[in-house]
């Protein structure tokens, strides 16, 4: 029989789980590209697909000729990859101020699924692009981003395990609660309509209602 989630009776000397390491920090390919070009590229790829757009579409886009698109980056992938890096980048910087406040765990759970919600509403073509043409990226950037996909997925499982520590939340394996969680406002990109009738946070809401329903200890 599968094993059940469990209660977990906190003890006085229960510790919180240790501290996050420093946030990543992108090495090889940085590249300055202007926020415009990154916009163009953004929409591009959003309605085309990453391999099926051109880079003559995105200079079209801009009104400037694919040559002088070149000035500014490369190959088509530098535009990927700064894409990329401006998304998870945002993305950690807002989660972070929710992971380092004084906010209960249940709080951090429904502040996190609030900033990705926001972050959806506010970016559908480049959450679009970036969970969609996410492999599409290669080599040494690729590795450089799944570090930093990997530190924010760290920082809800760390909320998680704050959770559970404390007594607050049921004993469940954090990184698969922590993909639970995410995985609910990730896919918001395929449905979610900022002139809809839920604003960003009412989903948010809706969805931490769900998740804590599931995690807090009854």
């Amino acid at each position: 029989m599968p094993k059940t989630a469990t209660k977990r009776t906190p003890s006085k000397a229960a510790a919180r789980p240790p501290a996050l390491p420093d946030k990543p920090e992108t090495g090889s390919g940085a590249l300055q590209v202007r926020a415009d070009v990154i916009a163009a590229a953004t929409k591009v790829f959003s309605e085309r697909g990453y391999h099926a757009a051109s880079m003559t579409e995105i200079a079209n886009v801009l009104g400037i000729r694919k040559p002088s698109l070149y000035h500014h980056v490369r190959k088509k992938e530098d535009l990927l990859f700064a894409i990329h890096e401006q998304m998870i980048d945002e993305l950690i910087d807002e989660t972070m101020t929710v992971f380092s406040s004084s906010m209960s765990p249940s709080e951090k759970v429904a502040g996190a699924l609030r900033v990705a919600m926001s972050f959806v509403g506010r970016h559908r073509d480049g959450v679009t692009v970036f969970l969609a043409e996410h492999r599409a990226v290669t080599g040494q950037r690729w590795n450089e981003l799944v570090l930093k996909r990997d530190f924010y997925e760290q920082m809800v499982h760390r909320i998680i395990s704050e959770g559970t520590a404390q007594g607050t939340f049921i004993d469940v394996p954090p990184s698969v609660a922590a993909k639970a969680v995410l995985a609910m406002a990730n896919w918001g990109y395929t449905w979610f309509d900022p002139e809809g009738p839920l604003t960003a946070e009412e989903v948010a809401d809706t969805f931490a209602t769900i998740a804590l329903r599931g995690l807090e200890v009854r």
